[in-house]
């Protein structure tokens, strides 16, 4: 199966749609409310009107610039994934190229730092830039594809290709000398030793003699030490 991904206005429309929203909530019901619920005068609310004018341009001037930074950079951009034969075929500037999936050297998604509530639970507040991201695509030859995704929204979905990692970043410009770690979501974190684990590696080394010291001074010792020197001693024995 094939799958041909060029510049689609799917983020754009829903750029547009979210100010529609602010804009109504805003602008419209909340001046409305404010002056049924206060009886305010006309000249304050036509000053909240400017105010929240003000703040819904200034929120949407990152959106803005995002949206032209991935349009330049993808305007005579397309790649098709071929999932049969394991090929992707990128064409930028009217170079088309072609790719084995076994020549990827790295993959990483760049998305903005409100996704990265699905990890650590923060319950960060979506805003205009949140559904912007780019797949930032590096092969084995050293050629190099920052694949936004006005291209096609398959950032938040399951990655294209194997071992892609993630970067989460508040504002997602394309930044083309990001050097820092990105984030394996499928490694499963390393667990960390119990202090009676940590002691039972420490007493492995130890007597009968010395195991039962510590037993008959349980007092002496932390609650951890006396199982473990109960755990490493019954494993003596049972050997």
């Amino acid at each position: 199966m094939k799958k041909t991904y060029e510049i689609q206005h799917k983020l754009l429309k829903r750029l547009i749609f979210d100010n529609l929203i602010v804009t109504l909530l805003l602008i419209v019901l909340f001046p409305l409310y404010f002056k049924w619920k206060n009886g305010t005068e006309f000249i304050f609310e036509e000053f909240i009107i400017w105010i929240l004018i003000a703040f819904t341009v200034i929120t949407n001037i990152p959106a803005v610039v995002i949206y032209l930074n991935y349009y330049r950079e993808n305007k005579n951009t397309k790649f098709t994934l071929d999932f049969e034969e394991e090929k992707i075929l990128i064409t930028k500037d009217g170079i088309e190229k072609e790719y084995l999936r076994t020549e990827i050297k790295k993959s990483t998604y760049h998305l903005g730092i409100y996704y990265k509530n699905a990890i650590d639970r923060a319950g960060r507040i979506p805003m205009l830039i949140s559904d912007f991201g780019y797949w930032d695509l590096q092969f084995k030859n050293g050629d190099r594809y920052f694949l936004s995704n006005i291209l096609h929204d398959f950032l938040h979905d399951s990655p294209k290709v194997p071992k892609t990692k993630y970067r989460f970043r508040f504002y997602p410009y394309i930044k083309k000398n990001d050097n820092k770690q990105a984030i394996d979501l499928n490694k499963k974190p390393k667990k960390e030793k119990t202090l009676t684990e940590t002691f039972i590696e420490k007493f492995k080394t130890k007597n009968e003699r010395q195991l039962r010291e510590i037993l008959d001074n349980k007092k002496s010792y932390q609650k951890e030490a006396v199982e473990a020197a109960e755990l490493v001693l019954k494993n003596k024995n049972v050997g």
